[in-house]
């Protein structure tokens, strides 16, 4: 009898060491994994969420994309589950782009990625690898759609983008340049004064050749944002309003009393609600 004893208390006291250890945080359903993009000629981890559910097909979950993933995957993992939980939203993946190696690295390559020029301007430095956005919207439209088809089968044709500031601008630019490849666009914050508002000339531009827009787009800025924000995007907000595009739902929203980066839960809770049930 006494071996069995000594068994289980060494077990008792394996098990309280174990329990005892610090573990890193770990979220559920979720799944990650690198993908070399021959076209942006870098490497992204690609982090996805799953949900584990019976009741839509894994191959036609609506798909949220979500920019600046190193900051903002969790964030929208967080969100995402709490409205699903309280049935506010259907069920839906997440895909998340990012650069995968620290703060400095996507800091510096997400204005190679958002941006479509140089700022001329420098209205906020100078980003000497700015202006690579045709070959990241190349990247997504025919490398990263068909990784997440291949390696989870997300194959979903209801598909979200989600950007926040330089993110926002990378929205705006694909809604105008190639709006097919998303159905629904939530914006915010965007930084459409980049390089002397170049945004609103393509904006222009493709108004005068397409008097119909296909989209679902939810945008909103911060109350206490900065100048250089807030002023571009109400002059965004009343250009779109006054196109009367054909086919698109549009929608905007000041959130008071919040700045550049406090908004972003609220305004992607918000925009995931009005666009995912319209």
């Amino acid at each position: 009898m006494k071996p069995f004893i000594v068994f289980y208390f060494l077990l008792a006291i394996l098990t309280n060491n174990i329990l005892a250890q610090d573990q890193k945080v770990s979220l559920d359903q979720t799944y990650s994994k690198w993908i070399d993009s021959k076209i942006v000629g870098d490497n992204f981890l690609i982090q996805c969420y799953i949900p584990n559910q019976k009741g839509v097909p894994t191959d036609s979950l609506p798909i949220i994309f979500i920019l600046d993933s190193d900051m903002s995957f969790g964030l929208a993992y967080d969100v995402v589950r709490w409205l699903r939980w309280s049935k506010e939203i259907p069920f839906v993946a997440i895909v998340g782009i990012s650069y995968g190696m620290g703060q400095n690295d996507w800091w510096q390559k997400r204005s190679r990625d958002y941006s479509f020029s140089r700022d001329q301007k420098k209205v906020w430095g100078d980003w000497p690898l700015a202006g690579g956005s045709a070959n990241f919207i190349k990247f997504i439209e025919t490398e990263l759609f068909q990784f997440i088809s291949d390696e989870y089968n997300l194959k979903g044709t209801n598909r979200t983008i989600v950007g926040l500031s330089l993110g926002g601008l990378l929205c705006t630019e694909i809604l105008f340049s190639k709006p097919e490849l998303f159905d629904s666009y939530i914006i915010l914050g965007p930084a459409l004064i980049w390089n002397d508002k170049e945004i609103f000339k393509r904006e222009n531009q493709y108004f005068k050749n397409h008097p119909t827009l296909k989209a679902n787009v939810f945008t909103a800025v911060g109350g206490l944002d900065q100048k250089a924000i807030i002023e571009p995007w109400n002059e965004f907000v009343d250009i779109i309003n006054s196109r009367k595009y054909s086919g698109l739902f549009f929608t905007s929203w000041v959130i008071e009393n919040e700045t550049h980066i406090s908004m972003f839960p609220a305004g992607l809770t918000r925009g995931l609600k009005t666009t995912l049930n319209k």
